[in-house]
């Protein structure tokens, strides 16, 4: 019984330092969807802002990795990430270049 009491005690001190005003910072449109095609990030960038909801749907099917790699570049996954074989619903959060990364 003591031993759960301290994971407990553990796990509700990890929440705390959650920050979890930032998530209320995060402005989420969810009047709009903007649809792309393409995975890449600048393909995305071109059609969403930040905050929307985005659907990838890609103009070919069969390569299942496509919506794992589109949601790895280009969702927010502080959100729910909705994903099939074939397509994906997410907020859209663009993948943001590391400070002092030459490429």
């Amino acid at each position: 019984m003591i031993k759960k009491g301290l994971v407990f005690l553990s796990f509700a001190s990890f929440l705390s330092g959650c920050n979890l005003e930032t998530l209320s910072a995060v402005s989420i449109d969810q009047e709009s969807l903007c649809e792309v095609s393409g995975w890449q990030k600048d393909v995305t960038a071109a059609s969403c802002t930040e905050g929307q909801k985005v659907l990838f749907l890609p103009s070919s099917f069969g390569n299942e990795q496509l919506p794992v790699i589109f949601a790895a570049v280009n969702c927010d996954h502080r959100f729910s990430i909705a994903l099939t074989n074939g397509a994906v619903s997410c907020i859209y959060s663009p993948l943001k270049a590391e400070a002092g990364s030459g490429s």
